[in-house]
């Protein structure tokens, strides 16, 4: 789980320099925003290849389907190709391009700088917490049923949520109703729309595949299964959303 645990603090540590930004040295937290943003692309690639494995082979569980060929093309080919992307990825945690970037955290971190620091904590704060909710309003604002606003609301949902958890985890006394009910509304809107994401995507590679298969005389109808089924999944997370969205303006409003 090594991959997805790393990738998941990439993203907290993204988010909560983003949120954070206007009480920080912006230019110094952007710089190493920046450079995470492609380490978080290249461990993205990896993981993907895991999800898509699972996910594929539980979904062959579910509709009790057991063609060797299907099997293949879904989830073996994906974890035969896992071992030399992960080598590769290792390599470039060793890289001058990693080194780098360490230090870039470092030496942000170890001197960090607030813009403001007389401020009280709790008015920045609220403020911080307030702009997050605002971002994914805006988001849900733009939604137009194409893949790039969903993307655009649920990478705004996912800060929302790192910043809150932040918040509960460096000063758990401050607004902590608000700040968990903005953490939990968050990571609703971000699983859903993953989820929708995730399915959709390989909903695309299942019915490619199946393309592939019939080509190559091999039986192809369950691939049209497979397909119907990410598609049914991803419009019921889809729908998860709204609920969720109003979760977030509730909490947000009984900020101070």
């Amino acid at each position: 789980d090594g991959v997805h645990q790393h990738r998941v603090r990439v993203r907290r540590l993204r988010s909560v320099l983003g949120g954070f930004r206007e009480a920080l040295d912006a230019r110094a937290a952007e710089r190493v925003r920046v450079a995470y943003a492609e380490w978080g692309r290249e461990l993205g690639v990896v993981r993907d290849i895991e999800v898509r494995a699972d996910v594929a082979e539980q979904l062959l569980e579910r509709a009790e389907i057991d063609d060797p060929d299907v099997l293949h093309r879904l989830v073996e080919s994906e974890r035969e190709a896992y071992p030399t992307a992960h080598a590769w990825l290792v390599e470039l945690a060793r890289s001058p391009r990693s080194e780098e970037r360490t230090r870039l955290l470092r030496a942000f971190a170890d001197p960090v700088v607030v813009a403001e620091p007389d401020r009280p904590a709790a008015d920045v704060i609220a403020a911080v917490l307030a702009k997050q909710a605002q971002r994914v309003e805006k988001a849900e604002d733009r939604l137009d049923g194409s893949d790039e606003r969903y993307h655009e609301l649920r990478k705004a949902a996912r800060r929302l949520r790192y910043v809150a958890e932040a918040v509960a985890d460096a000063a758990p006394g401050l607004f902590a109703k608000q700040v968990e009910a903005l953490a939990d509304a968050g990571d609703d809107v971000h699983d859903a729309l993953g989820a929708h994401r995730d399915a959709m995507l390989l909903a695309e590679r299942v019915t490619h595949e199946g393309a592939l298969a019939g080509r190559a005389g091999e039986l192809s109808d369950a691939y049209g299964t497979i397909a119907d089924l990410l598609r049914e999944e991803a419009q019921e997370r889809l729908d998860e959303v709204p609920s969720a969205l109003s979760k977030v303006k509730a909490a947000a409003s009984r900020l101070p």
